[in-house]
């Protein structure tokens, strides 16, 4: 009897761990497409109705958003979705332009043949988003060709920096769009990247993702000004 017991708990767990997950990515997509905004406080009691699910797979969705830095948990009152502000952006953009150039920097030292075909399929699947000024599908296309890039240099603890508050700022992106010709310019820094990478040139590839991330980031906080200014 012990054993069966021991056995449905473990069954019990594996449920609520996908069931968190699921919540978690729910969570996410509401965050990233302004459904749930900054300053939001999200309610236990609520959350759990609104997904149908019991609090444990929510209490473990917060805690995962937690460490993602999306939200702050308080005790016995909830989560609440993180503020952003400028200096928010400057500080993310500052961290991710110094990640990313070092990853960058080290995916073009190393990467193969293959990996190359991969990643100007990545660029030119971009450039059709871009031409289509379809901004969800732009952001998709953007994360994941610079998620394949970072991938190769093979160094988890910097991709679990990166990936701290992005989707906050993906949600202000989503909702703040881009410059007129922001678009035709990441396209054009995309394929600059893309000729370094292809030379195994690590250092310049390194510093043209540090501008290309710098550039991103001002681009965002003029839309962010100009939208304040409306």
């Amino acid at each position: 009897m012990s054993e069966l017991h021991g056995h449905e708990i473990e069954a019990a767990e594996a449920v609520n761990a996908t069931t968190a997950t699921r919540v978690a990515a729910e969570l996410r997509r509401r965050i990233l497409h302004g459904q749930l905004e900054p300053g939001s406080r999200l309610k236990l009691e609520e959350l759990a109705s609104l997904l149908d699910v019991s609090h444990m797979p929510v209490r473990e969705a917060l805690r995962e958003l937690e460490g993602e830095g999306l939200l702050e948990l308080y005790p016995h009152r909830g989560a609440v979705i993180k503020g952003v502000d400028a200096q928010f952006v400057r500080n993310l953009y500052d961290v991710r332009g110094a990640i990313e150039g070092m990853l960058t920097e080290r995916c073009a030292e190393i990467i193969d043949a293959a990996g190359i075909r991969e990643l100007n399929a990545l660029v030119e699947a971009h450039a059709a988003a871009a031409t289509a000024r379809d901004n969800v599908a732009m952001l998709d296309a953007n994360r994941h060709m610079h998620d394949t890039i970072n991938g190769w240099a093979n160094n988890p603890e910097a991709l679990r920096t990166l990936a701290r508050g992005r989707v906050l700022v993906d949600a202000l992106r989503l909702r703040y769009g881009f410059g007129e010709a922001r678009p035709d310019a990441i396209v054009a820094e995309h394929r600059t990247l893309m000729r370094a990478i292809e030379r195994h040139d690590g250092e310049r590839a390194g510093g043209i993702a540090r501008r290309h991330c710098m550039r991103a980031r001002d681009d965002l906080l003029i839309r962010m000004r100009q939208a304040a200014a409306d």
